[in-house]
């Protein structure tokens, strides 16, 4: 067998979707196990661990994942241990070029790379984006050095966008109210008729953001033929006729929709940037949703604005403390049926297979570039 090769590769991301899926089986816990083993019988074949991928491929990898410990939680369990020894504090981006000086690959995820970070970086084979909205990435600088560039789909993304339309159609379509209406029996005299429910058609959908989980959305939106709004820190003219959004200024998205989904990245700009003011700016029934990040918002300004009864309804995936406290007072509005709010456990990215698919889509994607194969995401 031929000695295999090595490659230097470098990985940017604070939060560890790169590397998640591709961990050790023996460091999954037992419950995302045994739900993968229930889904595929082959799972431990068809999850392999990272050094295992490139090992197959020939290669020996030397990794270096550089994250920030005030944004990776304690969600992902012991990812950081799974590649101990390969890990590094990183919080500074002047540090990167000398990190990444001999590198291979490198590897960010929903972070801003500038150009002068990759200007001594002569082995640079390819570099790779989890998340096809890779504005982060200095594409012009690589693209002069004929570096190609990979942006790659999130499936976990896609999942998202699904739960925001989940929570559009359970609100639009009453189903909490119509599922009391049938228990109760209280359907005898209005057989065929319940009060409240709208065509979504009808109704204007306001995107805080228009990256990669705001833009599947609008897809569907547009499928139904409903108006969509998009405020973004930049305008996507190039893709506003694509996915039929009209770009429009911070306050008027908030005054003028029924539907506002927040779909922002949370950063030190982004902090606490939806307050009392923009949600006095909701209409009374707007249903306000946020799937992205509680620190976004004004949390108590929120839970005001809902007692108040100044918004019609709320769906939340994210709070500003994670998990939700068990005396949270959205746990509160959430049993009263008069609130109209829904809540989910920050589960609308899962399951275990959207990160394998993600991870090693992204990772196989890698090895096409060292093997100077046109990679599948390329961009």
């Amino acid at each position: 067998m031929p000695a295999a090769t090595p490659v230097r590769i470098v990985v940017w991301d604070n939060i560890g979707n790169t590397l998640l899926g591709v961990r050790p089986w023996s460091t999954w816990d037992d419950r995302q196990r045994t739900r993968l083993l229930e889904e595929d019988g082959q799972a431990v074949a068809h999850a392999p661990a990272f050094d295992q991928i490139f090992a197959e491929a020939g290669y020996q990898t030397d990794l270096t994942w550089l994250y920030d410990p005030n944004k990776l939680g304690a969600g992902f369990g012991t990812l950081l241990d799974d590649y101990a020894g390969r890990t590094r504090p990183f919080t500074d981006t002047a540090d990167f070029p000398e990190i990444a000086r001999d590198a291979d690959i490198i590897v960010i995820h929903k972070e801003n790379l500038p150009p002068e970070a990759i200007a001594d970086t002569p082995n640079l084979r390819a570099m790779l984006h989890l998340g096809q909205d890779y504005r982060g990435v200095p594409s012009d600088a690589l693209r002069q050095r004929n570096v190609p560039i990979a942006a790659t789909p999130l499936v976990n993304y896609i999942a998202v966008a699904e739960h925001v339309w989940a929570f559009i159609l359970n609100h639009v379509k009453k189903l909490p109210g119509q599922r009391r209406h049938m228990d109760a029996r209280a359907y005898v005299d209005s057989w065929g008729l319940y009060p409240g429910t709208e065509n979504v058609r009808d109704l204007t959908l306001g995107l805080l953001g228009f990256g990669e989980i705001a833009r599947p959305i609008a897809r569907v939106a547009n499928a139904f033929d409903m108006r969509t709004l998009y405020w973004d820190v930049r305008r996507f003219p190039e893709l506003e006729e694509q996915y039929g959004v009209e770009y429009v200024p911070w306050d008027d998205l908030f005054a003028q929709v029924d539907v506002l989904s927040v779909q922002l990245a949370l950063n030190p700009q982004t902090h606490g940037i939806i307050g009392a003011k923009e949600l006095a700016l909701l209409k009374p029934n707007a249903l306000f949703i946020n799937t992205a990040r509680g620190k976004l918002i004004d949390q108590p300004a929120l839970i005001d604005a809902v007692k108040s009864h100044r918004i019609g309804a709320l769906a939340l995936d994210v709070y500003a403390e994670e998990p939700l406290p068990p005396d949270d007072p959205l746990l509160t509005l959430h049993a009263d049926p008069s609130y109209n709010v829904t809540l989910t456990p920050h589960s609308a990215w899962q399951s275990p297979w959207t990160w394998i698919r993600d991870s090693q889509a992204l990772w196989h994607d890698a090895i096409r570039a060292l093997k100077g194969e046109t990679m599948h995401h390329q961009v």
